[in-house]
């Protein structure tokens, strides 16, 4: 099997994707090597993408971007996988950089370990019960059909509780994933029963209100405090915050399952990374 043949894989089933604008694309190495296993994880930093090779993967299939560059002799960028993912390519705008930049030293070293790298990210995000969203709620022990669904957002019901209460609940579920504090916007003791649960950085508070939801979960990447901690005082509903990568690590989960059965012959391995911060009390 080549690397080439994932892809085309999730092209075949993802029928919810836009194939000519999506993200999920070979960022970086050779779209026709030999598989020898795959390495699935939320985020390419240099230690998970080390870890792969330790497995003896020399394909790593992330969610996230990678930043990876090449630059010319003035230090502008020539080529970068982040230029060409539409959700991203801001980051680089005309910036230069140092020869010793961490984005040139991860691309010579992915030249050097050979290593193919793979974003599969819109069609994880959408794929159904078992997906990124999907996995979340699940994870949460929402494991009934959600009242409202679309995209990125998902509305659920549960037994009515105080927002404290709440916020308790979801902080034992997550700390095995590696968080050991939420931050919360309300009245601790406001009474919920309807919640509006998001992931991803594209989870815009006022859009996830329009659910009906009487608090909001959403993720640190997806909301300014500045402005949604304004929203939140003055509307009264409550915004519940937890790190991005650890409402995905769910879904990382049941990708590396999904390819375990979608490709029985080759090995795969999940390397986990939880909240990427941790809290000093």
């Amino acid at each position: 099997m080549k690397a080439k043949d994932i892809l085309n894989h999730f092209k075949s089933k993802g029928s919810w994707v836009n194939w000519e604008k999506t993200v999920d694309q070979i960022l970086f190495g050779e779209p026709e090597i030999e598989v020898n296993g795959i390495a699935v994880s939320w985020m390419p930093t240099f230690s998970n993408l080390e870890k792969a090779i330790e497995e003896g993967c020399n394909v790593f299939i992330t969610h996230e971007a990678l930043f990876a560059a090449k630059i010319d002799d003035e230090g502008n960028i020539i080529d970068c996988p982040i230029v060409r993912d539409i959700h991203a390519r801001w980051i680089t705008g005309k910036r230069k950089l140092a020869k010793d930049d961490i984005w040139i030293k991860k691309r010579e070293w992915l030249e050097e370990m050979n290593l193919t790298v793979i974003r599969c990210h819109d069609f994880w995000d959408s794929y159904p019960d078992i997906g990124v969203h999907g996995a979340w709620a699940k994870w949460l022990g929402y494991t009934k059909p959600p009242i409202k669904a679309d995209n990125y957002y998902e509305l659920h019901e549960i037994p009515e509780t105080t927002l404290e209460n709440l916020c308790k609940e979801i902080l034992e579920k997550i700390r095995p994933l590696g968080q050991d504090s939420i931050q919360v916007i309300g009245d601790l003791n406001k009474k919920i029963s309807k919640i509006t649960l998001g992931t991803g950085a594209a989870s815009n508070y006022r859009d996830m209100h329009a659910f009906g939801g009487e608090a909001i979960i959403l993720t640190d990447d997806g909301t300014m405090l500045w402005e949604s901690g304004q929203w939140s005082k003055d509307t009264g509903v409550p915004l519940i915050i937890v790190n991005h990568s650890l409402s995905e690590e769910p879904g990382m989960r049941t990708l590396a399952d999904y390819l375990k059965k979608s490709f029985p012959n080759v090995p795969v391995v999940h390397i986990p990374v939880g909240s990427i911060f941790k809290c000093i009390f």
